[in-house]
């Protein structure tokens, strides 16, 4: 019996004795049990809850305060189409008896066999309400009411029969859900922001195929060492997970492992941060050896410095890898193991890169010219590069709807022929991991000749959305690179009047919609002018004397014009400047 702080001893006594007291099995409660409860309550304002058996025996009797009382899971090991065995009984201090949503929550999810809600007022009960688990149309579980009983009537009541209903009722549920998959993710969101800030969570957590329930804010400074929320805001929390029947509680903020690890014995539910949600996805979404490795670098990475505060979790996952439980010794050694782990996938992808390198030189050499695709997540960068080189990658209204690089070749009205890449969205708070895994694959970004920058117009928060591209830009060091910025989606707008993103001569901004081609044209301008300018157009004569310049031409340029002639050979060719420069002596002035 907990919360018994500021309670005469006369009453804790009082309420012990009650723990001797038996109950015709057939019946809910004795008048001993319910009278005591209500007298109690109403010198402690405080709800009291009686948990009795189907033997008549009172298991357990807790204390709460003027508005909640823990309601244990005080069942043995029972089948799962079995109700748990145990009847509740507790009393409301404002003189309602009708059963509140983290009452019915509760009777759903711990499988009571009943529930009994008492309304106190002068230390008597005023009106009783119960409650047992019945059936919907869906074959779900749904809480079944009745009331208001007087005392004398609850005690008249033969709970044997509605027992027996009510465990029909979970057999039939057990028996329709056994082909259906039943453990979704159900998450409550906490922030310390506001509401708003949680829209892009709960994109998040649909994105890894969960489900959002409810949401919770707290606006404080100081963040809790040990809950990272307050004390009073994690009782409020334990009681909407309750209420919600949640399985889930994601934080958009970081938590330590120790964090973690507390929230989670707290609230007796699974506890994550934005940064393993987003880790999830990008594991889900990962096709590629590269962005396979990269992920899971990531999550060592994220993994190593949580592993005291993660010890249990450790300890249940680990299998039988060192010994057994959450001590130094396995902490140790899942320390060395993750070390060497993150040393064998950083050489892997040191080689990948190194190939990746192999290939840029030999683009460059072909004077290929390059555009890289970056954004935020859903801007529209997939449906952009699709309607470029009419491709077929996929692209979904979902975050990270891809996650390995993509590169596709588009062909300009000039004819020349330029490569696009899609890369990875990015995302506000982008967890430090992922930006040091990716950044080999980013690094296209560094090498190429043009920046397309996607945003979404149709997104309220777009600015918000560019400065935190800009910022990565900064943090991968292409802040300076060439870039022209494309406002995406307007076919979802009325209007771009609204749209405040200014551009330059060099730098312009234009408005299109990847999804219906509106604007291409002037993207693709703008594309084949940035393509030009790395390019020239020289005019040569080659003397057949030097047969191996021809083939060197073809080789490194795009030939538009070639005459075999009475004093050499006229070339007419589109050359990046390190060929013009090493052709110069060639040149018709």
């Amino acid at each position: 019996m907990d919360n018994k702080s500021g309670i005469k001893k006369t009453l804790i006594n009082q309420l012990e004795d009650l723990k001797n007291e038996s109950v015709d099995k057939d019946l809910f409660a004795n008048e001993k049990i319910i009278d005591s409860i209500c007298e109690i309550t109403e010198k402690t304002g405080k709800e009291i809850a009686v948990f009795i058996n189907r033997k008549g025996e009172v298991l357990d009797v807790e204390i709460g305060d003027g508005d909640t009382v823990t309601l244990k899971d005080l069942a043995g090991r029972r089948s799962e189409d079995s109700l748990s065995g145990i009847r509740v009984l507790h009393t409301h201090p404002n003189g309602s008896g009708m059963l509140s949503n983290v009452d019915l929550s509760a009777l759903k999810k711990l499988k009571f066999d009943m529930m009994a809600a008492v309304g106190v007022e002068d230390g008597e009960a005023s009106e009783i309400y119960i409650s047992f688990l019945g059936v919907d149309d869906e074959h779900d579980f749904i809480p079944l009411i009745a009331g208001p009983y007087t005392k004398e009537r609850l005690m008249k009541l033969n709970v044997k029969a509605v027992i027996s209903e009510a465990e029909e009722n979970i057999k039939n549920v057990v028996k329709t859900s056994k082909a259906v998959e039943i453990d979704e993710e159900r998450a409550v969101l906490v922030g310390v922001e506001n509401e708003e800030a949680l829209e892009e969570l709960r994109e998040l957590l649909k994105t890894a195929g969960g489900k959002e329930l409810s949401r919770m804010v707290q606006s404080r400074d100081k963040k809790d060492t040990a809950f990272f929320i307050g004390k009073g805001k994690l009782k409020e929390l334990g009681l909407l997970v309750q209420t919600v029947d949640a399985n889930l509680v994601v934080f958009d903020e970081e938590l330590s492992g120790a964090q973690i690890r507390n929230l989670e014995q707290a609230l007796g539910v699974k506890v994550i941060d934005r940064t393993q949600l987003i880790l999830d996805i990008f594991a889900q979404r990962a096709k590629s050896r590269e962005g396979k490795l990269q992920v899971e670098l990531a999550q060592l990475k994220y993994a190593m410095p949580r592993l005291v505060g993660l010890g249990e979790q450790m300890s249940r996952t680990g299998g039988g890898i060192g010994t057994r439980g959450p001590g130094e010794k396995k902490l140790e050694i899942d320390r060395r193991r993750i070390r060497d782990r993150v040393n064998d996938l950083q050489n892997e992808i040191k080689e990948i890169k190194k190939q990746r390198g192999i290939q840029r030189v030999s683009r460059e050499s072909g004077n290929v010219f390059q555009a890289c695709l970056v954004g935020y997540t859903n801007a529209g960068k997939s449906t952009m590069l699709n309607s470029l080189a009419d491709a077929n990658i996929y692209a979904m209204d979902q975050l990270f709807a891809t996650l390995d690089p993509t590169t596709r070749k588009v062909t300009l009205e000039s004819g020349k022929e330029v490569l696009i890449t899609d890369t990875v969205g990015f995302i506000k708070k982008l967890p430090h991991e992922l930006v040091e895994a990716f950044k080999s694959t980013l690094e296209e970004v560094l090498f190429a000749d043009l920046l397309i920058h996607v945003v979404d117009g149709s997104n309220k928060d777009y600015e918000q959305q560019i400065k935190v591209v800009l910022e990565v830009l900064k943090e991968l060091g292409a802040e300076n690179k060439h870039m022209v910025t494309v406002i995406n989606k307007i076919d979802k707008l009325e209007s771009t009047d609204a749209i405040e993103v200014h551009g330059t001569k060099e730098s312009p901004v234009l408005f299109v919609s990847a999804l219906n081609k509106n604007g291409f044209p002037e993207l693709l301008k703008e594309i084949e002018k940035a393509a030009a300018s790395k390019s020239r157009v020289a005019e040569l004569m080659v003397p057949y004397t030097d047969a191996s310049v021809p083939s060197m031409i073809h080789n490194n340029c795009r030939v538009l014009e070639e005459d075999y002639r009475e004093d050499g050979i006229y070339i007419k060719a589109e050359m990046d400047p390190i060929t013009y420069g090493r052709l110069i002596k060639y040149l018709i002035v």
